[in-house]
């Protein structure tokens, strides 16, 4: 049965993606998919990029305490609470899918309030405070990380699904390094697609300082700060003269670089720990301290209870502790064979299909 799906996401990249991961399922099983969003976020641009169509509601976070920013968030709820419900009427919606964030409580509150199945994935291992609210008064939660089911004590129905997608492991390590030309133990370093102002920082201290022979480094800058970084790094440097560093704006071959990595040190987003199970590589996990309820560090956690990997808060990273800390794994095998056996999450694979499977037991109810 055909049926018409709208999703709520917007903000971050975060919660748009899995959006559109899911619309693109629904797409492919023979669904009609619209996207609400406020015209703020990266959702003006990700989602038409995507091949959707997004209308504008209104919607704001809000803050911890009593302030004027929280009184007109709460007006802009109310507001698009009724721009949701005009849609789901007039577009005549069969179920509302929210991924985390502000913009899912209206459109959660709205389907409630029309009687129309309502269903929210949570990507992080802490789950926001919309989607802990919301969560025993939707049909159903789905959520990126097993550990996130305890925190959501209240929930009608909440089940692990893992976080949805594209990227896949088909080169195995060794078929990996030999394609990128590496014949050295591989460290990759990234802060996700803006980069990472701290990580960055340090880098440019690591790579002119430290005496990096035994290992080599992929490092992805973001394509924003590329230039400013380039024109701080030494050229005369060991470690540039020997080619033991490669500094990129971007990775966008990532397929081969993280698979052919033996050390990721990065974010700790809901997506990249995910790709990191998936592709098995054991991490050193800097968590972005400023992100909402510090849920990347609760990501981050994820890797390091099970062995996977360490933290590195924010304000302890320097470049003598990243140095140690990398030198440390790689120097011992055992320690880093038994982080490389607990990094590898095959639960991570197939989520959409179990995200999937949930939907269609709201729509054929």
């Amino acid at each position: 049965m055909r049926v018409k799906v709208l999703i709520a996401a917007g903000g971050t990249g975060g919660h748009i993606t899995p959006g559109v991961a899911i619309a693109n399922a629904l797409k492919e099983a023979g669904h009609s998919v619209l996207f609400v969003g406020t015209n703020t976020g990266m959702e003006v641009d990700l989602v038409p990029k995507a091949g959707y169509d997004i209308r504008y509601i209104h919607a704001r976070g809000l803050r911890g305490g009593l302030s004027l920013k929280n009184v007109k968030a709460v007006s802009e709820l109310f507001k698009g609470i009724a721009d949701v419900k005009k849609i789901i009427k007039e577009e005549k919606i069969d179920l509302v899918v929210g991924t985390g964030g502000y913009v899912t409580a209206p459109a959660m509150i709205a389907a409630i309030r029309c009687k129309v199945p309502s269903f929210i994935h949570e990507s992080n291992a802490l789950p926001g405070k919309t989607t802990t609210w919301l969560s025993g008064k939707v049909n159903a939660v789905a959520l990126g990380f097993q550990d996130a089911i305890q925190r959501l004590p209240k929930a009608k129905h909440a089940v692990f699904t893992g976080n949805p997608t594209k990227f896949k492991v088909q080169l195995s390590r060794e078929e990996a390094k030999k394609k990128l030309g590496i014949q050295k133990p591989l460290v990759l370093v990234f802060g996700g697609s803006q980069g990472a102002k701290k990580i960055n920082d340090t880098m440019i201290e690591f790579i002119n300082t430290s005496n990096i022979k035994d290992y080599q480094v992929i490092y992805a800058t973001g394509p924003a700060h590329y230039d400013e970084i380039m024109a701080k790094i030494n050229p005369e440097c060991e470690n540039v003269k020997n080619q033991n560093v490669k500094i990129e704006k971007y990775i966008y071959n990532m397929d081969e670089v993280m698979p052919a990595s033996d050390i990721a040190v990065c974010r700790s987003g809901a997506l990249t720990v995910t790709e990191l199970g998936i592709a098995g590589v054991p991490a050193i996990l800097i968590p972005f301290p400023y992100a909402a309820e510090n849920h990347q560090y609760y990501n981050a956690k994820t890797i390091a209870d099970y062995g996977g990997g360490v933290i590195i808060e924010e304000k302890d990273l320097t470049r003598e502790n990243l140095e140690n800390t990398i030198v440390s794994i790689l120097n011992n095998k055992e320690k880093y064979d038994k982080m490389k056996s607990s990094a590898l999450r095959t639960e991570n694979v197939g989520a959409i299909s179990r995200i999937m499977s949930e939907i269609n037991k709201l729509h054929t109810a």
